[in-house]
């Protein structure tokens, strides 16, 4: 597997020169980093010209605008460890928005299986093992970080990017190296955050608000490794951060694009559970 360091310099001859001049007047301060992002800040009308220029140039270093606007959908495998908890996963995302998770672990001899599913409108979670239970919807800070916060096909494309307006909000870093923070506003104004390499112009962070032990902290995903599938440049290890602390870590293990999805449901099934109906009386 190619180091991050690596691809950085494979990136580097493609990059003679992207036009980053809208960005110079923002980039001579620091800006506070955007992992607490102001929720009385209103949502802009339109994107700004750093922004834009910013994603335009994301496109261009991972593979080409109509690379990405190829891939329909990406198909991945690996592990996710969160704190002690060591689980695999299976991970659908799809060009316009829908996500598919399924999780798969054995303690104590006893395998576990459940699903975190968003549809495009409606988002739904079920445990399928042990012993299956009834599907029920998903929602709060924990959904909607699920359907706002992605990890691999990123809302830079249509027909996801028409749901977004992003601001940018300066200069931070990501592990010592300078980055452009731009702010985006999805749909119903979730807010989310990306982190764009200063020299290379890679994704290398991005997050939004989530839920952990029942508290609302910024969690965000810090790419840690690179690596190019159906022409599109990926991340195949990511770092998982609570208020900037480290929390746990994915690893990309298998990343397929364009996949035969026919035999995937995004819907929530119907009950099974049988509904008592009560027997009409007549009024006294």
């Amino acid at each position: 597997m190619k180091t991050k360091k690596s691809l950085f310099s494979q990136v580097t001859h493609i990059i003679v020169w992207l036009t980053i001049s809208p960005l110079l007047s923002y980039a001579q301060s620091e800006a506070p980093a955007a992992e607490k992002p102001d929720p009385t800040d209103p949502r802009p009308a339109r994107s700004d010209v750093a922004s834009t220029q910013l994603i335009k140039n994301y496109l261009v270093v991972t593979g080409g605008e109509q690379a990405h606007l190829a891939v329909q959908n990406v198909v991945a495998e690996g592990t996710i460890k969160e704190s002690i908890l060591l689980r695999n996963f299976r991970l659908i995302e799809t060009i316009d928005g829908k996500r598919h998770l399924t999780y798969h672990w054995t303690h104590l001899g006893r395998k576990h299986r459940e699903v975190y599913v968003h549809d495009g409108l409606q988002t739904w979670t079920q445990v399928l093992e042990p012993k299956r239970k009834e599907p029920k919807p998903y929602g709060g800070a924990e959904g909607i970080h699920f359907v706002n916060q992605r990890w691999l096909l990123q809302p830079f494309n249509l027909p996801m990017l028409a749901e977004y307006v992003f601001k940018y909000q300066g200069s931070s870093k990501v592990n010592g190296r300078p980055a452009h923070v731009v702010k985006g506003y999805g749909k119903k104004d979730a807010n989310s955050w990306f982190y764009f390499d200063k020299e290379k112009f890679l994704l290398t962070r991005w997050g939004g608000k989530g839920q952990i032990a029942g508290v609302s902290e910024p969690m965000d995903y810090r790419a840690a490794q690179f690596k190019s599938f159906g022409g599109v440049l990926f991340p195949t290890e990511i770092d998982l951060l609570v208020e900037n602390a480290a929390f746990g870590h994915l690893q990309f293990e298998k990343i397929k694009t364009n996949q035969d999805l026919n035999d995937v449901s995004f819907y929530m099934p119907k009950s099974t559970t049988p509904t008592l109906r009560q027997r009409p009386t007549a009024p006294n």
